[in-house]
């Protein structure tokens, strides 16, 4: 068994097929030799004719969601195989699908039409490991992430979460197809799982994917968080085949939001703090944690105590004892862990519910990781999430300077601040658009990269129980007491 093998996946137009088709000879003589070829979407749809080009390597196609040609059709109801020789080395994968293993060792599921739940039951029988997968429609999953829910399907998710493929490999539409490639994520039990999908030949959208096979353990460090672990969307979203919107912001008063003090469900045993215009609280699903370095997770919460959205006022009573409290917060850090610096981040817009300035320790030695996790995860937001207002970050060295004063006092904005010592520090800011819409998880999400905690930028997810949180507020209060201004 080979330690490597080439994979070429093309979604070529069944109008043009054989200009594809050359183009796979074409790329197999300068990148390959392929392992094999495979072509997905509407390959040879009914109607239409065979391929006249002669290929170089094994190319297997399947059933798309147009019906297959007559010619296909007569040649496979001949054969009792799932796999039929249509021409030399062009390789048909009967319905409802074929698991095909390489000489190389790799070993590939292609679907062929509509997969049902008695195909899910055989396929679960399996004992071969299944690295690589080719389907039509996408699964639900990552069409929720992507806002095109109609391109979905929930027997894909299912066959998904079964195999844990390394590769997953889909078209999505028909007729266009939708280029689109999706950042790793890992399962609970290792896997990685990477899902591509092409856009159709001549939409504009890349059609073509080449890469290697190999069997070594991967060590993969930019990773989103698995889409088929979160909770599912409403059965209403699902059903209704349209695309999400984002949703007007819900009116929430005083006595129904978690940050005001006046809410009787507010959870008290976090607050660390209380000053006259602020209060200070353990965050409740942090991203770090408690470690032999810092007996509490550090990840905490500045807060407003009047029901505000945001704060423009630089010199306002309220922005005053939020910079005292950090001015405090980082005091207490130099001194007694000077290993460790704060990041300040906040998000101040309009649309708010309560304003918050969040923050969290992270070890000095990983500050430099910062902008390069700013960066990627910019470019992330702005190009593989369309839908999400586009960011750009200005980097400021003087919390004074003109500019960023002006775009604090004229635009709603997200803010890192980033603590290297009691009297420096790097301010990273963005001006935000009021009513686009806005990924609200994205600091996390930047400092999730930068930490290497991909599992960690929910907080919903990362909640820690009462017992823990109570003794984390009670250690930050012992931590912070020689330095409480209140």
């Amino acid at each position: 068994m080979s330690d490597e093998a080439k994979i070429l996946v093309l979604n070529p137009s069944p109008e043009n097929l054989d200009k594809a088709l050359t183009k796979a000879n074409s790329q197999n003589t300068k990148l390959g030799p392929f392992a094999a070829t495979i072509l997905i979407g509407d390959v040879i749809p009914r109607d239409k004719p065979l391929p006249q080009t002669k290929l170089l390597e094994s190319t297997y196609f399947a059933k798309g969601c147009n019906g297959i040609s007559d010619e296909v059709e007569v040649k496979s109801s001949e054969s009792t195989s799932t796999l039929v020789d249509i021409d030399d080395n062009l390789i048909y994968v009967k319905p409802p699908y074929s698991i095909v293993k390489l000489v190389s060792g790799t070993t590939m599921l292609i679907v062929s039409g509509e997969l049902s739940k008695d195909s899910l039951d055989k396929i679960a029988q399996v004992k071969a490991k299944i690295e690589l997968l080719f389907t039509f429609k996408w699964p639900i999953a990552l069409s929720f992430v992507e806002s095109v829910s109609q391109v979905g399907n929930e027997t894909i998710d299912s066959l998904v979460k079964l195999i844990k493929p390394k590769y997953h490999f889909a078209v999505g539409k028909e007729e266009s197809g939708i280029y689109y490639e999706s950042e790793p994520f890992t399962w609970p039990s290792g896997e990685v799982t990477r899902f591509i999908s092409l856009a159709q030949e001549g939409s504009g959208g890349k059609w073509f994917y080449a890469f290697s096979m190999n069997n070594k353990q991967e060590d993969v460090t930019d990773l989103m968080e698995n889409p088929f672990l979160t909770k599912k969307r409403s059965r209403e979203n699902r059903d209704s085949g349209k695309e999400t919107v984002t949703k007007k912001t819900k009116v929430v008063t005083p006595d129904q939001c978690f940050f005001c003090l006046s809410n009787p469900k507010t959870e008290t045993h976090m607050i660390v703090s209380i000053g006259s215009q602020a209060y200070l609280t353990v965050a409740k699903g942090p991203l770090t944690r408690s470690n032999k370095d810092l007996s509490f997770s550090g990840h905490g919460i500045i807060i407003p105590i009047q029901h505000v959205p945001n704060v423009n006022e630089r010199d306002g009573p309220i922005q005053q004892e939020i910079n005292q409290f950090q001015q405090t917060l980082v005091k207490a850090f130099a001194i007694q862990k000077p290993f460790l610096k704060l990041i300040f981040f906040e998000l101040n817009r309009h649309d708010n519910v309560h304003h918050n300035v969040q923050f969290l320790p992270v070890y000095e030695s990983q500050l430099d990781k910062f902008a390069k996790s700013l960066e990627y995860r910019t470019k992330t937001n702005n190009e593989k999430f369309k839908r999400n207002q586009s960011l750009e970050f200005n980097e400021f060295t003087n919390e004074n300077d003109p500019e960023l004063k002006a775009i604090e006092k004229e635009n709603d904005y997200i803010k890192f601040i980033i603590c290297t010592s009691e009297a420096e520090s790097k301010i990273y800011i963005a001006k935000l658009t009021t009513g686009k819409p806005l990924d609200i998880q994205f600091p996390r999400r930047v400092l999730a990269h930068m930490l290497n905690l991909p599992d960690r930028v929910q907080w919903d997810k990362c909640q820690q129980p009462k017992i823990k949180e109570m003794a984390d507020c009670e250690e930050f209060k012992q931590f912070y007491r020689n330095y409480d201004f209140t």
